[in-house]
């Protein structure tokens, strides 16, 4: 089968062995769409982490139909349409350190940027109904991200403020997420083009550019001097040191991602003195993933999708990724 590997630390395209029968509590899934994510840039760029000897495939996230299941599976059945959790074995609860190897993708465990893959049947999860292959795809990572960042661990409340950065996939799911909740949210961007959009499609209430220097004092004054009650904080960096200076007291950050960088500078009294509480997400399990599922289902949530590239085109689609031009997510449809 055709697929897409990383091969000391480099994307690459592959001809392997289609899977084995599955076995028991396993099921066979034909792939139909994958989306990227922030994370599979820097795997294929041989930034996450330490850089990993050896070869295996690429990508997390995807969406597709069950063609087999081996013994004792129940919940899905050949011909269902679903989508896979991000790690292989986290059903529920904390993440712990082993459930955290399991991850696709990453560190030497196959992702799902192939035409077929064997997958544990427990962490897949019907796609919702009205969601095409390709909108199935955006949930694993990017869509759990959200929903933890904003609503399991988040603990979002109907009217307060919630800050978000930028325009990628889980910042566009977060805003949708919290608009659903009740809550009003604000987004930094430097592109005037994608304010508006945000504003007219997603809700976004007011946007700021976060070239000036003294956009946290900006969002105080916009919520009447009190700060804001959630940020999703999917840059770090320096950009983390400000979300602080832009919170409420007892505020809370959802600290999902680097792409200002690995390092900041910031006063811990920004912490201290407004009881700000920190929560690392690193996506989430897969029952959160079903409660996801149900709440697209009920508010017929649809994702953004900026533009599909197909399966000949996964290096371009890499590399428009990490231009940053996109709102929303990038997929790549399978034959």
């Amino acid at each position: 089968m055709r697929a897409y590997v990383i091969d000391n630390n480099m994307l690459c395209p592959a001809d392997l062995a289609e899977p084995r029968e599955p076995g028991p509590g396993e099921a066979l899934v034909r792939v139909r769409s994958v989306s990227l994510n922030y994370r599979d840039l820097m795997v294929a760029r041989g930034k996450y982490g330490k850089p990993f000897e050896g070869t295996f495939v690429a990508g997390s996230d995807m969406a597709g139909d069950v063609l087999k299941t081996g013994p004792g599976v129940a919940d899905v059945r050949p011909g269902g349409r679903v989508v896979n959790a991000p790690f292989r074995r986290w059903p529920a609860g904390k993440l712990t350190p082993d459930r955290m190897k399991t991850l696709g993708g990453a560190g030497g465990v196959d992702g799902v940027l192939c035409e077929q893959v064997l997958y544990p049947a427990d962490a897949l999860v019907p796609m919702p109904s009205h969601f095409s292959y390709d909108e199935g795809a955006t949930l694993s990572i990017a869509g759990l991200t959200a929903w933890a960042s904003v609503v399991s661990q988040g603990c979002v409340q109907a009217g307060e403020w919630v800050l978000l950065h930028g325009t990628g996939g889980v910042s566009v799911f977060a805003a949708q997420l919290a608009r659903i909740a009740g809550a009003r949210t604000l987004l930094t961007t430097a592109s005037e083009e994608k304010a508006i959009r945000m504003k007219e499609e997603f809700g976004v209430v007011e946007t700021f550019d976060y070239r000036d220097a003294d956009w946290p004092e900006q969002v105080r004054s916009f919520t009447g001097g009190t700060g804001v009650g959630l940020v999703v904080d999917v840059a770090g960096g320096q950009t983390f040191a400000k979300s602080l200076k832009a919170c409420a007291l007892h505020a809370r950050i959802s600290l999902v991602g680097i792409l200002d960088g690995f390092e900041t500078r910031l006063n811990p009294f920004d912490i201290i003195g407004r009881q700000i509480q920190v929560r690392g997400i690193y996506t989430s399990s897969t029952d959160d993933l079903r409660d996801l599922v149900r709440a697209c289902e009920a508010s017929k949530l649809k994702p953004c999708i900026d533009r599909v590239f197909s399966f000949d085109e996964v290096p371009a689609a890499y590399d428009y990724l990490e231009s940053q031009r996109h709102i929303g997510k990038i997929v790549c449809a399978l034959p």
